[in-house]
């Protein structure tokens, strides 16, 4: 059975209206844009068709459904299907844990007026959204479509403060207390770059590739795609005759969904955060920025093996790649800049965390193997203070955007838009006098490269002596 967004229970007292409040919850769509797709809602008359098995029928439309919409009145609990329904429900999650059951309050009377509602445990500790009054249906239904598109309720609106009066902490009366922290403003920086925002449509069609290289063979300059179950799925519109992803598909099976289903379901959630991985990869290597096996971005080497220079708009230039070599071995090798990026999700938000680091490489592509890069993931990474890691996570940041205000990295369809200030909380206490000039960071020397190869000829010399201890 086609899964719905709502299963709805009721009783044939209040059919009529079910009816109504089902057709327009199918007039509206998962994003609220006219190009979304439609919700869909399990409605017995019209799902149910003759011959049919009533039971089969609804257990495997409360199965499917992403949730269940009680409808409530005195009828409703004293008639014995609904009650066969919510009591299969309530029997999963008997504290609707998963938020799958949302209940519906339609009257507290019975229709001849001589029963009044009699709420059973389960829904006595549920709050319920309001239809009693015609007036306030809007209002009402506003609510419950929120709920089926899985989206947070919203907050009041931001006032002006009406006092200034700051909290206070207690004040140190001896020498024990004196590692209370100081009564300063700080700024707290994090590693993520927020999404401000997604391509909101996701296109797809059936392919007879079953690798990304077969699709580039057939589709050179291919915009960003994954792989899943015989289909393939881009942001970029495969409806546009002049999509180079046309040449890999079967254009009579395109179709197009809305990403929001795509973060309400958590297979499709995985693949949502996939396609964006890839779009930034692809964002990357159009400036020779490659990804390791190990999922780190890192500078190629300049034209002609050269030591790579670069430089963001603020700042001064900085080597991201160099040639070394170790003088008592005679070897050479290469140190970049380099950092381990993904997006990720954080309650409802997503975004791109940037780890920065420095990788090693025999070549200039090769990861540097064996005890020494082990010994420099301690030796180097160790070093790095809070201070180097802003420097770096702010160069990167700057590199991502190009030069503009903002992160934008083309998809092929709508861009991805990405906020290129780390984010941050403000805290009303910290540590006097230590503070960090965030615009000046980019101006600062740039000898890490060095100080890094220093540490890789201190691994190699540790490792000929491990070698020779062991004979």
């Amino acid at each position: 059975m086609e899964a719905k967004d709502a299963y709805i229970c009721y009783n044939r007292a209040d059919a009529a209206w079910v009816e109504k409040l089902a057709e327009q919850i199918e007039s509206e769509s998962i994003d609220g844009t006219d190009s979304g797709r439609r919700l869909s809602a399990f409605f017995d008359s019209w799902d149910i068709d003759a011959g049919q098995s009533l039971i089969d029928q609804m257990n495997a439309g409360m199965d499917s459904a992403r949730h269940v919409i009680p409808v409530l009145s005195p009828e409703f609990f004293a008639a014995d299907w609904p009650r066969f329904e919510w009591k299969h429900l309530v029997a999963e999650d008997p504290n609707n844990i998963r938020g799958k059951l949302i209940p519906v309050l339609l009257r507290d009377l019975s229709l001849d007026g001589a029963t009044r509602i009699n709420y059973p445990a389960p829904f006595r500790d549920l709050k319920h959204l309001d239809f009693r009054k015609a007036a306030d249906f809007r209002r009402s239904f506003t609510e419950l479509v929120r709920r089926v598109r899985n989206l947070p309720p919203e907050r009041g609106q931001r006032l002006a403060p009406m006092t200034n009066l700051a909290p206070t902490l207690p004040v140190a009366n001896s020498v024990e207390a004196s590692w209370q922290p100081d009564l300063v403003n700080d700024l707290l920086l994090s590693n993520l770059l927020p999404v401000l925002k997604l391509p909101n449509q996701i296109a797809s069609a059936t392919t007879e590739a079953r690798s990304k290289k077969e699709v580039w063979e057939k589709a050179a300059g291919a915009p960003p795609f994954i792989l899943k179950e015989g289909r393939l799925f881009t942001f970029a519109r495969l409806s546009d005759e002049d999509c180079p992803l046309r040449a890999a598909i079967n254009p009579a099976t395109i179709r197009s969904e809305s990403r929001h289903d795509w973060f309400i379901h958590q297979d499709r959630f995985r693949w949502l955060i996939e396609m964006l991985n890839t779009s930034l990869t692809s964002h990357l290597r159009s400036v020779w920025i490659r990804q390791d096996g190990k999922g780190r971005f890192f500078f190629l080497p300049g034209e002609g093996e050269t030591d790579r220079v670069c430089s963001v708009p603020g700042g001064r230039a900085r080597v991201v790649t160099a040639k070394k070599s170790n003088p008592q071995t005679g070897s050479s090798f290469w140190v970049h800049l380099t950092a381990r990026m993904r997006f990720q999700r954080i309650g409802e938000r997503l975004f791109l965390s940037v780890e920065p680091a420095f990788l090693f490489t025999t070549d200039g592509m090769s990861s540097v193997a064996g005890k020494s890069a082990g010994k420099l993931s301690l030796l180097w990474g160790g070093r790095q203070q809070n201070v180097d890691i802003l420097r770096n996570l702010l160069f990167w940041s700057g590199v991502l955007a190009r030069g503009k205000d903002q992160i934008q990295i083309t998809t092929g369809g709508d861009p991805l838009l990405l906020g290129r200030v780390p984010g941050s909380a403000r805290l009303s206490v910290g540590i006097a006098g230590d503070e960090v000039r965030v615009g000046s960071l980019l101006a600062q020397a740039d000898s890490d490269l060095d100080q890094a190869a220093a540490d890789l000829d201190l691994a190699e010399d540790d490792d000929d002596e491990s070698e020779e201890g062991t004979e």
